[in-house]
């Protein structure tokens, strides 16, 4: 396949603006590629050349790097490119335009293919050491100069991670099944599959090689990580007994790191919620999994926490981040010991055990776990009565856990992988008291602060995730609430994720003094959702504007656990307005 013909799909899907119409139009694309360019297609489409947990390195080319790209294909000034891009405001724009009018000749040019700019993108991912930079240059001039301008365009925006096409994980699936079964109806069994391998392209592969009946054939497998469940929100006993189905376990809410444990003999390996490999970070945590852990081959979830050596009382989630951040790996096991407390277990001795109920699975747990001084399941009661619900949460509260987490318990409370449902819901001290939701937002810009805060920043912007346009919305500015450390280290962090204008996937009518790369993620309390002509969360489905947090305010939590793309997303916000108003 063409890779001009990638870029005029890329150019139709952008300027469309129903979804279901995009899903439609890259469908098409994807008919028309072979098996084997359907995953680098689908790749390319992403602007993700692996999935997280293989460990592959990935394109991240700077602007400025390819500020000079373009400057070196298009035989013009490095000022030139920069005042282009000031004009436009978009990389990919400004490549278009200067090779539109470049003098380069096309004489020994060679068309682009799919396969061949993947293989280039994924050459040049590899690069490192003394020197890279030139020679990844290099590299991606030589793929501009064989580019037509739209081409280019879509080139600069992939390798710079700029690719806004609205088209998100969910909507690829829907166009993978469109495309090869005729319709939408196989989404369910792809994404089940996805979820289960956590690899879109080896799941768009099968299907077009092998069919749908082949997709259905993936499994889940050690080593591999299964995308993880997620639980929805309350604040009331008997609406949580009714949404789970009358009956529940209620479990404990931990204020720790949640932890994928996959084990295969000795062989340990630890996935973060982000999916990223983490076993290098908890070696302690391997051991007593390698230890207390009675199966040759397991997949079982649980939380890590930070435990006070002297006292074994819970430490704060922030303690336990400092594990995450130190390189002294030996010397932070020690500075800050952990204990793990497992809650569910999807895969045992060779067999998938994710879709047999609730309690079940908890036995099967309760086997397989020897409880010591440092490993134990979560603390959990099984009930039917709201009072009773209540009181274990505020058992839970004052011995210092987050809440609890209400688990359905009926013949179908499988574990649903990559989903949040009902199955599951959270109960937490801070949607108790009239409060809202607290939520995990973005940071993807902020305000310049003035008197005692200058040199700092005044406020944060803040987005929320939308998951059927792979965008980050606006949702609130936080300006108040912050201490001077808060201050400090929001600079601190920030800095490295500063860009020079406003990255496209951030939606905002909010001018910022300075945007950054919508990466940070950090919890917010506020009073309430309201209806807002400033803000754009869940502008394109709500009447009246998009959603905004009233009086927000940073909790001091930073979600170093959790991807831009795992935060609060716009569906939840407009659910949990929906149900503020009584609607």
């Amino acid at each position: 396949m063409l890779y001009e013909r990638v870029a005029q799909a890329f150019e139709l899907v952008e300027s469309t603006s129903g979804s279901l119409a995009k899903i439609d139009i890259f469908a098409e694309l994807l008919k028309e590629a072979s098996p084997e360019e359907v995953s680098e297609l689908i790749a390319l489409s992403v602007a993700k050349l692996h999935p997280d947990w293989m460990e592959q390195p990935e394109i991240g080319i700077a602007e400025k790097m390819a500020v000079q790209v373009i400057a070196s294909a298009a035989s013009v000034s490095e000022s030139t490119v920069e005042d282009k891009l000031n004009e436009t405001g978009d990389i990919g724009a400004a490549a278009d335009a200067l090779l539109e009018g470049s003098v380069q000749s096309s004489l020994f040019a060679e068309e682009l293919t799919v396969n061949s700019v993947f293989r280039t993108l994924d050459a040049i991912s590899r690069m490192s050491g003394r020197g890279s930079n030139r020679v990844k240059i290099a590299k991606l001039s030589g793929l501009l100069t064989d580019a037509k301008p739209i081409e280019a365009k879509y080139l600069l925006r992939t390798v710079t991670g700029r690719l806004r096409l609205g088209l998100a994980s969910m909507s690829i699936l829907d166009a993978l099944s469109t495309a090869f079964t005729g319709d939408r109806d196989a989404r369910a069994e792809l994404e089940h599959a996805f979820n289960v391998c956590s690899d879109l392209g080896r799941v768009a592969r099968v299907l077009a090689t092998d069919g749908l009946a082949a997709v259905k054939t993936i499994k889940a497998r050690v080593g591999t990580p299964i995308r993880m469940m997620a639980a929805k929100k309350l604040s009331d006993a008997t609406e949580i007994l009714q949404k789970v189905g009358a009956k529940a376990l209620v479990e404990y809410k931990y204020d720790g790191e949640r932890v994928q444990v996959h084990k295969d003999g000795d062989e340990v390996v630890l996935f973060s919620r982000r999916q990223e490999k983490i076993t290098t970070q908890y070696p302690d945590v391997a051991e007593l999994v390698r230890k207390n852990i009675k199966a040759e081959t397991c997949v079982i979830e649980g939380e890590i926490v930070a435990v006070d050596s002297s006292t074994g009382k819970m430490r704060p989630f922030q303690e336990l981040m400092r594990r995450r951040r130190k390189t002294d790996i030996k010397a932070m096991s020690q500075e800050v010991p952990v204990a793990l407390f497992f809650f569910d277990i999807l895969f045992l001795n060779g067999e998938d055990v994710s879709s047999i109920p609730m309690l079940k699975r908890r036995k099967l747990l309760d086997k397989i776990v020897t409880t010591v001084d440092r490993v134990s399941l979560t603390i959990g009661e099984v009930t039917e009565d709201p009072e009773r619900l209540d009181a274990i949460f505020m058992e839970a509260i004052n011995s210092g856990y987050e809440g609890v987490i209400a688990k359905a318990v009926h013949e179908k409370s499988g574990y649903k992988a990559g989903s949040r449902s009902w199955l599951w819901i959270k109960l937490k001290a801070s949607y108790k008291d009239g409060m809202s939701d607290s939520v995990d937002l973005v940071i993807v810009g902020a305000i310049h602060g003035r008197g005692k805060r200058t040199g700092l920043y005044g406020a944060i912007l803040a987005s929320a995730y939308d998951e059927e346009t792979d965008t980050f919305p606006t949702v609130c500015k936080i300006g108040t609430g912050f201490t001077d450390e808060m201050l400090e280290e929001f600079k601190s962090r920030l800095e490295t994720h500063v860009l020079e204008r406003q990255n496209p996937k951030v939606l905002s009518d909010v001018k910022a003094d300075v945007w950054f790369e919508p990466v940070e993620v950090i919890e917010v309390l506020g009073d309430e959702l309201t209806v807002s002509q400033t803000h754009l969360a869940g502008k394109d489905r709500m009447s009246g504007g998009g959603l905004a947090i009233r009086f927000p305010r940073f909790t001091g939590k930073w979600r170093e656990d959790k991807s831009a793309k795992q935060a609060t997303t716009v569906g939840e916000l407009i659910e949990s307005f929906e149900r503020q108003r009584g609607s």
